[in-house]
């Protein structure tokens, strides 16, 4: 299965950045292409949760389902997404540095639902 995996130093303690993380109004700043995300059951940042990620990319939208599967409060979530023809795993890592900054990760791991997806996921390699 395909795997994309970035990270990137933040200069703020991890409960900053998870502060962010868990705000669905500030989700469209952070993630390419995406729109709006919408809380539409449970708690933001408690396991079982749920949303819907609305993207527009290349001109076209799609939204994902967003299931919260496991959390360990300000250090690591993961989700299940699908939709747009990607089903996937996402997980986000936040390790401290310091006293005052977060080694920030995100991973997706995942397979493409349909023909276009499975190239377009092949090539992310």
């Amino acid at each position: 299965m395909p795997t994309v995996e970035s990270s990137i130093r933040v200069g703020v303690p991890p409960n900053e950045v998870t502060r962010v993380l868990l705000d669905a109004d500030l989700a469209s700043r952070w993630t390419a292409g995406l729109e709006r995300l919408e809380l539409i059951e449970g708690e933001p940042g408690q396991a079982g949760s749920v949303g819907h990620a609305h993207y527009l990319e290349g001109g076209h939208r799609h939204t994902l389902l967003d299931v919260l599967e496991e959390v360990t409060p300000g250090r690591y979530y993961r989700s299940r997404v699908a939709g747009g023809g990607i089903a996937a795993t996402v997980e986000t890592r936040l390790e401290p540095v310091g006293r005052d900054a977060t080694q920030l990760t995100v991973r997706w791991v995942g397979k493409g639902t349909n023909p276009l997806t499975w190239a377009a996921l092949a090539l992310m390699k």
